[in-house]
């Protein structure tokens, strides 16, 4: 399954973290007893693509107000297939890009633990910034 080459890709680093070792236990759940193939990949990347975000909904819903429900299916089918292929390229890229850099790195799943704490401290500091200057116009 996610053996192919020698080691597991469902370790995901310090067991005393709870929340990697649920999603590695959600990821375990999920795709038990099945391979996941670049097909499935890309059948993942277009459904989620094709969901439509509430914004599309918003358009599909002033085109039929406008009784252009062609145009709304149109607009929101281009919206979808568009995220899909963004979703689809981006994750080849990551899968692409994380191998090429384990190969070069040893230290990359001991950073990849660590950038949710980093980006939680980027956001905290952002915020504070945009309510500092909220605060300051008012």
């Amino acid at each position: 399954m996610f053996e192919e080459h020698g080691h597991s890709h469902m370790n995901l680093g310090d067991e005393d973290d709870a929340h990697a070792r649920a999603h590695a236990a959600d990821i375990r759940k999920r795709f038990e007893g099945s391979s996941v193939t670049t097909w499935r990949i890309i059948l993942f990347g277009l459904t989620g693509g094709l969901i439509p975000c509430p914004a599309a909904i918003t358009v599909l819903l002033l085109c039929i107000q406008l009784k252009q429900f062609s145009l709304g299916f149109t607009l929101v089918l281009c919206f979808g297939i568009g995220l899909a292929i963004t979703m689809v390229s981006a994750g080849v890229l990551a899968a692409l890009s994380l191998r090429h850099i384990e190969r070069r790195w040893t230290g990359v799943s001991t950073f990849a633990r660590k950038a949710p704490y980093a980006s939680a401290v980027l956001i905290v500091f952002v915020g504070l910034y945009t309510g500092w200057i909220g605060w300051s116009a008012i």
